[in-house]
């Protein structure tokens, strides 16, 4: 994942291996690369999952098989536009399309207005769209990995029932508004 610091892949990164492990995936682990940032510096969380085998690595991924980009302005920064690799499937928040046209010919990018969907919805904090809801909601409906459900069980346990109606309510709407590009 990548995103700025304050636009909340760190806990997307966590909350997408408890979603998973929920699931029934047999290990889950989240890595937060955690160093000097602060808020608006470039920051990358990681999560493996696997559904036949214990996790024995806790380094960061080198070849992901999913790449969510929080802010397309990371675009930019030329090792992150490197780090997209043939085969991988992009997960951009952006209303419209993006430039493809330094990418690998085979990879798939999926759009979700997840910034839109938070100031429409009022879903923010003071330095922002809190992100990581309906980033989530968008890869669970393009992987299958988890439903709105497991999305609802794994809010509700780490936020509480008074946060639960706000989440999932952006969380919906990633998840019937995200597209193939």
């Amino acid at each position: 994942m990548h995103c700025r610091g304050g636009q909340t892949c760190i806990t997307a990164s966590q909350l997408l291996a408890e979603m998973a492990f929920e699931e029934g995936f047999k290990d889950t682990i989240a890595i937060p690369i955690i160093g000097a940032e602060r808020r608006g510096a470039p920051i990358q969380a990681f999560t493996k999952v696997s559904k036949s085998m214990q996790i024995k690595t806790y380094d960061s991924v080198v070849n992901p098989d999913y790449i969510f980009m929080f802010d397309i302005s990371l675009l930019d920064i030329p090792r992150i536009k490197n780090s997209i690799k043939e085969g991988v499937t992009l997960i951009v928040n952006s209303p419209e399309p993006i430039d493809t046209s330094d990418f690998p010919n085979n990879i798939k990018i999926f759009l979700v207005d997840a910034t839109g969907i938070c100031i429409h919805k009022n879903f923010m904090h003071a330095s922002g769209p809190i992100l990581n809801i309906p980033m989530l909601g968008a890869f669970g409906k393009i992987t299958g990995y988890y439903n709105l459900e497991t999305m609802e069980k794994v809010i509700k346990n780490e936020f509480g029932e008074n946060r639960l109606e706000k989440n999932m309510s952006v969380a919906r709407d990633a998840y019937e508004s995200v597209r193939e590009m």
